[in-house]
């Protein structure tokens, strides 16, 4: 058997060195559910947000999260959004498939819909209606003439405020994901929202 010159022995020795030290000190990778922990934080922080009464029979009245908020001026329409809403917002498209996850949440949030909670599965939906192209005849049905706040909605994509049936959330959430897979919602941000602003804070109770 040939003998190994010395200087290869060494050579051979300080690159494995170097490689131990190298895999020592480089940073542990970053955990795949780092950004799903982050992500469920904004819901938790949507489900804890003191919005109050936002939901109406009354069709003219705004009937969505996305339109609670501080307002800048009486002659401007726009809207500072409530912050777990703009944090949701903030995700871009990576919001859609967070929000329809929680369609089925039936966790009582603090947002009032005849003085009684509403789920967190309904707020979920609320900004997908408002964040999304999908507010169009794929949910609401062409036409019809709308008198109050569940009319005229295709059920396959909608629930009112206080339903409670497992069975519906469960089933407007599978046909929200088989909308997504089938063809990539777009995402939309409200045009209505004054972004560069100022945080809105809680309204004080």
């Amino acid at each position: 058997m040939p003998r190994v010159p010395a200087f290869v022995l060494v050579l051979g020795l300080a690159v494995s060195s170097l490689a131990g030290f190298a895999q020592q000190s480089a940073p542990p990778p970053k955990s795949p559910n780092v950004a799903s922990t982050k992500n469920e934080a904004l819901i938790d922080a949507l489900t804890s947000y003191p919005f109050g009464e936002v939901y109406f029979e009354d069709i003219t009245a705004a009937n969505s999260i996305t339109h609670f908020g501080k307002k800048l001026s009486e002659t401007d329409e726009g809207v500072v959004p409530a912050p777990p809403v703009r944090g949701i917002a903030e995700l871009g498209t990576a919001a859609i498939p967070l929000l329809i996850s929680h369609l089925a949440d039936q966790r009582p949030s603090q947002a009032l819909y005849r003085q009684q909670p509403v789920p967190v599965a309904y707020l979920a939906l609320d900004l997908l209606l408002h964040m999304t192209d999908m507010n169009d005849e794929r949910v609401v049905v062409p036409g019809c003439e709308q008198h109050g706040l569940t009319d005229c909605m295709q059920p396959e994509f909608y629930f009112s405020p206080d339903t409670a049936d497992p069975n519906t959330l469960a089933s407007v959430r599978q046909d929200w994901a088989a909308e997504n897979k089938k063809q990539p919602i777009n995402f939309v941000y409200p045009t209505w929202w004054r972004p560069d602003a100022p945080a809105a804070s809680a309204p004080q109770r």
